[in-house]
């Protein structure tokens, strides 16, 4: 549960009140009238009509029954039976209930004390309240107590309507800001409150007699005008409490000298209290209400002041006069707007500062003075450094304090106006724009589509006039039905939004549109039409179409194109194994007679076999290129791809090429020896390209030279790749060929100068089977120095 410091609070006061109300109690039956059942005054009945009234309502009832047994049980010490004192508890209670009952509560709050239209209804509350509280208290002494009702009925009243009289009221004015409000200084509110209370004491004091209570009574009223209604409360409870005291230990004019019967001493006492009360009272509330009206008037006139120096707006307070209308007072910005500075302006004649327009503000303020009209206002242009724009406001305001008043507004509308006409211009230039467009159909409508702007370009492309579409046709109505029935997925809203579209001009004809429509919103973003945006497109159309059709003819001729090369490719390799099936016979013979299988053989024959054999080689190279250079359009498929060692590529094709080797040239080959060469690709390309690699290195290579074949793997060159470099001592090729090394059927001229046979597409098909492996090949060469190729393929991850 949460810890109210505010609740805890209330509760502690709530404590506090019901031990002063019973100790009230107590003190009040004890101090009696002797032979009387009742006291003179019951101040613990006023204060505990204030501690409900100032609570929420919801607590009423519990405070109602705290009240009932406080009192109750102070009665009983009192030394009254307990049924007695507790029915003179319910007697109390009822006080409180039929007063808060009348006095109601507002509905932000408590009920106030502010005024004096406010009186009537309080001290109706408290006679009806203490009248409550004499019917019970009567009845309970006739029935229980055998006295008289009505003799007990009139106490009881007249001694709770006093109390109530004078403590209800300071418990409203408690925590009442308005209540708190006063005139005079500290010290003369200290004398008057001390002179108060020293007059009430010394007129009942014990040793004073003569009837002079009515003399404190003007000191009240002078509280009235210097105490806040609060102290003045106050001081009447104060002034209450010593005429009591006093009175009962026998002073003053009611006291033993007077020779009062007991009930007229009560009824005095009581009478006295309440002359206290509604002296005091309706004073204070007459005077708080006036310092509240002027405290109000001032601010007023502060706020007035504030906002007249404040105002961004420019006023004047002129004052008629039979010569004119005199300043009175202006604020800055009106001293700017005129160009004169405010001094120089206070006290002179207003139509001085306004030039040639002077007597025609003089003449409409007179109107309005006469009746003749209620307000002005007209745009002048006053003649300051610089001219100013200005709007003139005139009102009337009759019978201040200062008499008659014109009040001035003045309005720079220089910017303004000077903005306007920034804006025509504007709105002129984008019209002239908009209708020298003539290339352009732009046409705006409202929120349903009806048409409300055509421009020159849109009159031109459609044939039509501008009074036949502006509020008449809607602009879907300019576009082809058919197309819009067809093509209604692309539309929003029912409308074409962007796009190529079928307008029908006025005389039927169709156009092709480019259309681009687009909404219009205002700063807020409401929706305020569309503009359509639009051009002919129909020749480019046409256009489009002719070149749609030019590209259909060259795709059938690239497809026959292409079904050719691949009759060519099938026929190459039809021819291509036609020639390596005999080509391998006559080899195999060969090889079989250089064996003297079938016979001996002597050293020329051995020398032209040898011979025969090299040149069958050359030949199944060419057959080979030429069977790999008509597939090499499949060369990129990688779907038979697989782990390649390079290292036995590089085997093979030294076994490969080593018949080729010319006499006196030597091979060396250099690499590897762990699994560091691992590549993914066709191990037949492969050994394919480094074959044409090798064997043009030996054809190229002269006697005593010497061909060097290098595999790395992962070099610090060329990390995660393998590379291959061959490296001749041969004739080299000049630089100025090297950049068509690669082409198909070229030969470099110091081969052709030298007589060395080939056809040109060794080069050619290792770059495309090279390239297909996602690797690279680079030749560098010095004529009669030597040629170096390098090929580089990426490694397989090793992950």
């Amino acid at each position: 549960m949460t810890h109210d410091p505010a609740f805890a609070r209330r509760l502690v006061l709530i404590a506090l009140c019901y031990v002063v109300i019973f100790w009230l109690c107590v003190l009040t039956v004890y101090f009696a009238p002797e032979g009387s059942d009742v006291a003179v005054w019951w101040p613990a009945g006023g204060l505990g009509s204030a501690m409900v009234l100032l609570s929420p309502p919801r607590y009423w009832v519990a405070l109602l029954a705290g009240i009932v047994v406080v009192t109750g049980m102070a009665n009983v010490v009192a030394g009254r039976d307990l049924d007695v004192g507790l029915l003179f508890g319910v007697s109390n209670a009822s006080e409180s209930l039929v007063l808060v009952a009348l006095l109601g509560v507002r509905r932000h709050g408590r009920p106030l004390l502010r005024a004096p239209e406010d009186l009537p209804r309080l001290l109706l509350a408290i006679a009806a309240g203490a009248a409550s509280s004499g019917t019970c208290a009567g009845t309970l002494v006739a029935v229980r107590l055998d006295g008289d009702f009505v003799e007990t009925w009139t106490s009881v009243t007249a001694a709770h309507g006093a109390a109530s009289l004078l403590i209800v009221p300071l418990a409203l004015f408690v925590g009442d800001p308005r209540a708190s409000l006063t005139e005079g200084t500290r010290a003369i509110q200290v004398i008057q409150v001390v002179s108060t209370l020293v007059a009430f004491a010394a007129i009942h004091h014990t040793s004073q007699s003569l009837p002079l209570s009515f003399l404190p009574l003007p000191l009240l009223v002078w509280g009235a005008q210097v105490l806040s209604p609060r102290a003045l409360a106050a001081e009447a409870l104060a002034a209450g409490l010593l005429v009591t005291v006093l009175t009962a230990q026998g002073g003053g004019p009611f006291g033993t000298g007077a020779d009062l019967t007991n009930s007229a001493q009560a009824a005095l006492i009581q009478l006295d209290l309440v002359v206290i009360a509604l002296v005091s009272l309706p004073l204070a509330l007459n005077v708080s209400q006036r310092r509240a009206a002027l405290r109000e008037a001032v601010a007023v006139g502060e706020t007035y002041r504030r906002s007249l120096t404040e105002s961004v707006i420019g006023t004047l307070l002129l004052s008629p006069a039979d010569d004119g209308l005199r300043v009175l007072d202006l604020n800055e910005p009106a001293g700017d707007l005129l160009g004169i500075g405010r001094d120089d302006l206070l006290g002179r004649h207003w139509a001085e500062a306004l030039g040639p327009h002077g007597t025609t503000v003089v003449d409409a303020a007179r109107e309005m003075i006469d009746g003749r009209s209620t307000s002005w206002e007209r745009e002048l242009t006053v003649e300051a450094e610089p001219a100013r724009c200005v709007r003139i406001a005139l009102s009337w305001v009759p019978d201040t304090s200062s008499g008659d008043l014109i009040v001035a507004q003045l309005v720079d509308l220089t910017e303004h106006r000077a903005a306007q006409r920034d804006l025509e211009q504007e709105r002129d230039f984008n019209a002239a724009l908009l209708s020298a467009t003539t290339g352009t159909s732009i046409i705006a409508t409202d929120r349903d589509g009806l048409i409300a702007y055509v421009n020159k370009g849109a009159e031109q492309l459609l044939g039509y006039q501008p009074a036949a579409l502006v509020g008449r046709r809607h602009l879907v109505d300019l576009y082809d039905a058919d197309e819009l029935r067809a093509r209604a997925d692309e539309m929003e809203h029912d409308a074409p939004t962007s796009g190529d579209w079928t307008h029908v001009g006025a005389d039927g004809r169709r156009l092709r549109m480019s259309v681009n429509v687009t909404p219009m919103r205002d700063a807020g973003g409401r929706l305020l039409g569309y503009l359509q945006v639009s051009e002919d497109v129909t020749e480019r159309t046409q256009a489009q179409e002719a070149l749609r059709a030019a590209l259909d003819k060259e795709r059938q001729a690239v497809d026959e194109l292409e079904r050719l090369d691949r009759s060519k490719s099938e026929f190459l390799a039809t021819v291509s194994h036609e020639l390596r099936t005999p080509m391998t016979s006559i080899m195999g013979v060969n090889e079989l007679l250089s064996t003297e299988v079938v016979g001996p053989v002597n050293d020329r024959q051995r020398e032209l076999l040898r011979r025969g054999s090299r040149a069958g080689q050359r030949l199944l190279g060419l057959i080979e290129n030429t069977l790999t250079l008509s597939r090499v359009e499949s060369l990129t498929d990688d779907t038979h791809h697989t782990v390649v060692d390079l290292r036995d590529i590089v085997v093979r094709t030294v076994e490969t090429t080593e018949p080729l080797c010319p006499l006196g040239v030597s091979m060396v080959v250099d690499q590897p020896d762990g699994p560091t060469a691992r590549v993914m690709g066709d191990a037949n390309q492969l050994e394919r390209a480094l074959v044409n690699v090798v064997a043009n290195a030996l054809k190229f290579t002269l006697g005593g030279g010497v061909v060097r074949v290098t595999l790395q793997g992962d070099p610090p060159d060329e990390p995660g790749r393998a590379v291959v470099t061959v490296e001749d001592s041969g004739i080299g090729i000049p630089a100025d060929e090297q950049s068509h090394l690669f082409e198909r059927f070229f030969r470099a001229s110091s081969a052709v100068q030298a007589s060395i046979p080939g056809s040109g597409l060794g080069l050619a098909i290792v770059r495309s089977i090279v390239e297909a492996h996602r690797g690279e090949v680079t030749v560098t060469s010095r004529l009669d120095e030597g040629t170096v190729v390098r090929i580089s393929l990426p490694l397989l991850d090793q992950g």
